[in-house]
């Protein structure tokens, strides 16, 4: 159902907001058809560059991709129907989830390993990270954590608006984090 919701996500994305507590390492790949975007808040982001894509269901899978300029306007259809805070590439040669994929980008990446169908991403400074996905009434939630359960704080949240109800199955752990990762969020765009 998920990969399902997915795929109408896409087709009817009408809003995304992505909250980035001060990091910019991380934004969501999605699929327009045959073709896969991201959406990145960094500013420094360039093509060329390579970045690891981690498919958030599980079993987990991470790929290499490699971030592309949008020479041919693949990708604004995607973008007109989302709220961007940042910018948008093409994504060559991830996601290989098909038709309907959303994953979660990591730039900077240094080391990957797979432990109990999870993925474990290293970026700069030696921080692991774990990544999931939930589904709340109308949207579908993207985190990183510092740890392998839903403790403390998550190093960032994505949310992609669905735009139709779904069944939710976020934790109270997930969902407070989420408020207060918009909230953090928020208030950092207020003070730029």
């Amino acid at each position: 159902m998920r990969r399902a919701a997915c795929l109408w996500c896409l087709a009817m994305l009408s809003q995304f907001a992505m909250a980035q507590d001060g990091s910019e390492r991380l934004g969501i790949a999605g699929t327009s058809g045959k073709q896969a975007c991201v959406a990145l808040k960094a500013a420094d982001a360039h093509a060329g560059e390579r970045v690891a894509v981690v498919d958030p269901d599980p079993p987990q899978r991470v790929r290499w991709a490699t971030l592309e300029r949008d020479a041919t306007d693949a990708c604004p259809a995607w973008q007109r129907r989302t709220d961007l805070p940042g910018r948008i590439f093409v994504l060559r040669p991830a996601p290989g989830g098909g038709e309907g994929f959303i994953g979660i980008v990591v730039r900077g990446a240094k080391g990957i390993a797979l432990r109990n169908t999870k993925a474990i991403v290293r970026i700069d400074g030696g921080t692991a990270l774990r990544f999931r996905s939930c589904t709340s009434s109308e949207g579908l939630h993207l985190s990183a954590w510092p740890s392998a359960g839903v403790a403390g704080r998550a190093s960032w949240h994505g949310y992609v608006y669905l735009g139709y109800d779904v069944e939710p199955t976020c934790t109270d752990a997930e969902m407070r984090d989420a408020a207060s990762a918009s909230t953090r969020a928020a208030r950092a765009g207020t003070a730029r």
